[in-house]
């Protein structure tokens, strides 16, 4: 793959993340039969209205933590060049400082710890079971995904081991949400994007669900549920995602499949790439996605980080790019990402897969 497809990739990535998010951002918590009612289907930027979370807060076209935590771990990298803890909670500190407008609970909790003095060793245990299994993390973690994209097939230092890579993944997932079912997720959709990005023609859906139903048994670590709280296994979602084609589905077919796609990782995630099958080279995967209510503004920038990184910004229609908020610091953002990174050639090796 070449450096201008793989920069298109990296930019499409991180304002499909921010476009899916403000998409989503004023129909979020609603069901699919409120959007119908209310909008038919959610193809612009809206205004929240009188949303319970953000009237008053934000404006059409703008995004949340979703977004906003996404670029929380890309300057992290960028400026240290490596996935680096102690900065990383740093970052989230003053980002909650900044505004924690739309965090989840999970979230918010852990980075109080982190801000009262905590290690981020300690800061993402959970209260009780039935905490930190939301969708928490895999709404953030595409910066560190190309990271290890790019990392993989290029001369960046220092070097680290699959092994390592793995486990800064999980030091990353705990550090907000230490359960294996977020690492399962989190693991997962890691590879997702990898998929995405390494993918330039030819994607195909059976090596794409063949990949995460792999990663997602890979992930599922029983060490994080040593009181074996955890009902739910990631992996099970998974395998009954690979099981259905999804292509024929409809939008009320996916939400009752996927728990109507709720904060819940358990059923945000597979909720996500079950629209995402549907029609992997098309905006109109993002409309219906953020028009079947649910998690809508995570659910959105999933969906829109997988569309940008497969297909490059050119999926995106310009009155989106032209009304997202903060548009020029998105791109930038990738830019300096891809400086960072030195994108001379960019990975090519699943285009064997």
């Amino acid at each position: 793959m070449n450096n201008d497809i793989w920069k298109e990739k990296i930019e499409g990535m991180f304002l499909g993340i921010a476009i899916g998010d403000a998409l989503g951002m004023p129909v979020e918590q609603w069901t699919l039969e409120e959007i119908q009612q209310q909008y038919r289907r959610v193809e612009d930027y809206l205004d929240p209205g009188n949303h319970k979370w953000f009237s008053g807060k934000l404006r059409k076209g703008m995004w949340t933590d979703d977004t906003q935590l996404t670029l929380v771990i890309a300057e992290s990298l960028i400026t240290q060049g490596r996935i680096d803890m102690e900065d990383l909670a740093r970052r989230h500190v003053k980002a909650m400082e900044q505004t924690d407008v739309g965090w989840g609970g999970s979230t918010r909790k852990a980075v109080k710890r982190l801000q009262a003095g905590t290690n981020w060793v300690d800061s993402g245990f959970p209260e009780k079971p039935g905490h930190g299994l939301g969708n928490g993390v895999v709404m953030k973690i595409a910066p560190i995904a190309a990271y290890i994209a790019a990392h993989y097939e290029k001369p960046i230092r220092p070097r680290i081991s699959v092994q390592e890579l793995i486990g800064r993944m999980m030091d990353v997932t705990c550090m907000t949400h230490r359960t294996r079912m977020a690492f399962a997720a989190t693991h997962t959709h890691v590879h997702a994007l990898n998929y995405c990005l390494q993918t330039h023609q030819g994607f195909s859906r059976v090596a794409f669900q063949n990949r995460i139903l792999m990663m997602s048994r890979m992930g599922d670590n029983p060490i994080l549920d040593p009181g074996g709280f955890e009902t739910d296994r990631f992996p099970k979602r998974m395998t009954e995602l690979a099981e259905t084609d999804w292509t024929k589905k409809s939008a009320k077919e996916i939400s009752d499949a996927f728990g109507q796609g709720t904060s819940y990782v358990y059923n945000s995630l597979p909720f996500s790439y079950a629209f995402f099958l549907k029609a992997p080279d098309s905006i109109e995967t993002l409309y219906e996605v953020v028009s079947a209510g649910g998690d809508t503004d995570s659910n959105g920038s999933i969906v829109g980080g997988m569309l940008g990184a497969l297909n490059g910004r050119k999926i995106f229609p310009q009155h989106l790019i032209d009304g997202l908020w903060q548009k020029d610091l998105i791109l930038e953002t990738a830019k300096r990402f891809c400086e960072r990174f030195d994108a001379q050639s960019g990975p090519d090796k699943s285009d064997q897969d």
